[in-house]
């Protein structure tokens, strides 16, 4: 293509010469036909260009979702550690309720149940809750059977619904729960579950576990409980000093009956977030949130699923927080007072790691980490759900540290294609003014125009008509015949 050009460019030249053109007629001529018309085309400044073009391309690489980690569930983190080490744990009182009503004295058999939830905090079955759910105060569990038997009543016609508080209150001077036989305590079993329970039949599925140690009510009032069941997923208690205010990452995991359908009796984990409001007089916090009675013996964990502290009651004041919990180092002590250090597996450090590499977008190692985990422990259904999901998103999104690694070098290379398409552009706009300018010269030193002798062109080139051959005068040098050759 470039010869074809030259060849056009040197048949004007000659054609403007025979016919008598100037060799500025020839120059204007050849431009027009060389230019193609572009340049009477306003030039854009190189320098605005190339910035314009690079500011583009740092916009479109900026605003692409390079790398971005999963989508998250909400407290999908802490939900993910801790919910697999929150127990469900049920506590069975059986015995007899005897109390006199209108001068009779009565004796009625009462089955008293009580619900809460549990955290496992050593993975040979140690579970840490509130002893108030497994061993609550005489008179907590006097009255909550009391209740009992008034809805038991009402169920049988016995008594109005609407009456069930002031039958409790009436006969409850004159009442008393205890054993088969007078004077001996009630019978009770104790029993824990994991994943969605039902009540009406969580004694049959549950584990059986026993009290190993309760603190005294009021004062920080927890129970170490064992069910009878090893190789348990177990929380980390946080090294972290809780706030005195504020903590709005931290999450109450407890089990809760299932939303959604009223006439389940279904009861699952339940994920609420808290914010600590203060400090009580027995260095309990203070907690505000959706919380209630039956969340006592909950988890309250950060945003990695670290055990802050643990739920203890929910007093009802008006304007006040909703719950009060025992911070992580009074747990600590209290393990350390019953012969139990917190302790996580292998198996869950494990888990643990290849958490963060999936939720920080390393999908790749937290695929390999879930699936030797799976290969390890079978049973470990949450590290199969994530390997699944991790390499999903590695399929669909690929590795973020991969993709945020290599965005820089994508940049660059973008930035450096500009810049070179930019220097061709450059060096092309500079070329054909020179072309032009050495053409004038030729035109000019064959029709006898321009200064005498030609003389160097522009960047040192020389052009024919150069006085640098020893010519002094402007004219060319003279041609000087080859000698003839001399007879033998």
């Amino acid at each position: 293509m470039g010869a074809l050009r030259g060849k056009r460019v040197r048949s004007l030249v000659d054609r403007g010469i025979q016919h008598g053109a100037t060799g500025t007629d020839v120059a204007d001529r050849t431009a027009r036909h060389v230019a193609g018309g572009r340049a009477a085309r306003p030039r854009r400044p190189l320098s605005a260009s190339c910035a314009a073009t690079v500011v583009a391309v740092v916009t479109v690489l900026a605003a692409s979702p390079v790398g971005a980690a999963p989508g998250l569930a909400p407290h999908e983190r802490a939900t993910a550690v801790a919910s697999r080490t929150t127990v469900y744990l049920e506590a069975t009182y059986r015995g007899h309720l005897t109390y006199r009503q209108d001068g009779a004295l009565r004796r009625e058999a009462v089955v008293v149940r009580r619900r809460c939830s549990g955290i496992v905090v050593n993975p040979d079955g140690y579970v840490v809750t509130a002893a108030d759910c497994v061993r609550p105060a005489p008179t907590d569990l006097l009255v909550d059977a009391l209740h009992t038997l008034g809805r038991s009543l009402a169920g049988r016609n016995q008594l109005a619904a609407e009456r069930m508080d002031d039958f409790a209150s009436a006969v409850m001077p004159t009442a008393v729960f205890s054993g088969s036989r007078a004077g001996d305590p009630p019978s009770v079993t104790l029993h824990g579950q994991f994943g969605v329970v039902d009540p009406n039949h969580g004694s049959a599925s549950g584990t059986p576990a026993t009290v190993v140690s309760s603190g005294s009510p009021g004062e920080n009032a927890l129970a170490l409980v064992r069910l009878q069941r090893p190789n348990l997923p177990a929380i980390e208690l946080s090294p972290a000093t809780p706030p005195n205010r504020g903590g709005d990452d931290l999450v109450v995991l407890s089990y809760r009956p299932r939303p959604g359908n009223a006439a389940s009796t279904e009861y699952a984990v339940r994920a609420v977030p808290a914010a600590v409001t203060g400090r009580d007089g027995q260095d309990r916090l203070r907690l505000a949130g959706d919380l209630g009675i039956e969340d006592r013996g909950g988890a309250v964990v950060d945003a990695w699923g670290r055990l802050v502290a643990v739920l203890d009651a929910a007093p009802a004041v008006d304007g006040g927080p909703t719950a009060s919990a025992v911070h992580a180092a009074h747990v600590a002590e209290f393990l350390a007072s019953a012969g139990v250090t917190n302790r996580v597996s292998e198996v869950d450090l494990a888990y643990r790691e290849a958490l963060r590499d999936y939720f920080a977008g390393r999908f790749s190692a937290a695929w390999r980490r879930f699936d030797s985990i799976v290969r390890d422990a079978p049973s470990h259904s949450w590290a199969r759900t994530y390997r699944d999901r991790a390499w999903e998103r590695l399929t669909v999104d690929g590795d973020a540290v991969e993709n945020s690694g290599t965005w820089v070098r994508y940049l660059l290379s973008a930035v450096a294609g500009v810049l070179l398409v930019a220097l061709v552009e450059k060096v092309r706009r500079r070329r054909w003014p020179l072309r032009l300018t050495r053409l004038r010269a030729v035109t000019a030193g064959t029709t006898g125009e321009g200064p005498p002798g030609g003389g160097p062109a522009r960047n040192g080139e020389v052009v024919p008509g150069d006085n640098r051959t020893g010519s002094t005068d402007g004219d060319p040098p003279p041609v000087v015949a080859p000698p003839a050759s001399q007879p033998e």
